[in-house]
């Protein structure tokens, strides 16, 4: 079964979906930085054991997404896509509301075949 989000409940979970996915970011950045440092030789002996902890701790994150049917589209910049159906010219179509991390709310969306290039802004929908 597919979850799907009315747009008032995809900005409620809005708040959670944004610290988590910097959170996952932060751990990617900190997975990237241990990495480097590896390669050059000048990892802290700690280096293997901390780098499973922070694969794990993204993995966590993407899991919490997968587990609510959100789609994560990226980690930096975040892009998420929440499935949803909706109602435009009168008849019903699935859609994925579509946020970014440079903006404030869920304000766009697009059919789930045209991807990000795609998004028109909410308003456009009769109903969500």
């Amino acid at each position: 079964m597919t979850t799907t989000y009315r747009l008032d409940d995809a900005q409620a979970l809005l708040p959670e979906a944004r610290r988590r996915i910097a959170d996952a970011a932060a751990m990617l950045a900190d997975l990237r930085r241990l990495k480097e440092q590896a390669r050059s030789g000048h990892a802290p002996a700690s280096a293997v054991e901390e780098i499973k902890v922070l694969e794990r701790g993204v993995q966590a994150v993407l899991d919490w997404f997968d587990e609510r049917g959100i789609q994560v589209k990226g980690i930096e910049p975040a892009l998420l896509d929440f499935p949803a159906q909706a109602v435009r010219d009168g008849r019903t179509v699935d859609v994925l509301l579509c946020w970014r991390d440079d903006e404030d709310a869920i304000a766009f969306y697009h059919p789930p075949e045209a991807g990000y290039r795609g998004r028109e802004p909410v308003a456009m929908l009769d109903q969500v």
